[in-house]
């Protein structure tokens, strides 16, 4: 009888059983795993975004705005002043889906937080942006002089 090299049926089933069992057992984890991320990319993003709201006012001088939706959807406008025309209002960057973009639910207790000339917030009280996917929430605080603080 000729000796033959190669792998039995019994052995390959029981090879895609255990990578099963494995898989099984990982994939919560990676599951959440992956939420977790979703979430904190939202926060860092939507940081960034009063990063800039706050920058573009001090650099022009004027009102900025970072404009919030409950649909996740987050932009920054600024005036300009155009020689001729006056004052005009330009939106920095494209409007950014966030909620979206990570598959998370933003909530924010107002829909827009405007900065002065100076940097400081307009209006002295705290704006909170909540972010939920599944179990795992987390949270951005713009104090009343408009910087983010951890809550």
């Amino acid at each position: 009888m000729p000796n033959r090299a190669g792998f039995t049926t019994i052995e390959i089933v029981m090879v895609v059983i255990i990578i099963g069992v494995i898989a099984t057992m990982a994939f919560p984890r990676i599951r959440g795993a992956l939420e977790s991320q979703n979430v904190r990319s939202a926060r860092a993003a939507s940081t960034t975004f009063v990063a800039t709201a706050r920058a573009a006012a001090v650099q022009r001088g004027c009102r900025g705005t970072l404009h919030m939706r409950a649909d996740g959807r987050m932009w920054v406008t600024v005036c300009t002043v155009t020689p001729g025309i006056g004052k005009t209002l330009d939106t920095l960057g494209p409007v950014e889906p966030i909620g979206a973009r990570y598959s998370v639910t933003v909530a924010p207790s107002r829909d827009s937080v405007a900065f002065d000339a100076r940097g400081l917030k307009s209006g002295f009280e705290r704006v909170t942006v909540i972010f939920a996917n599944n179990d795992v929430r987390d949270s951005l605080v713009v104090n009343e002089l408009g910087k983010v603080v951890r809550q």
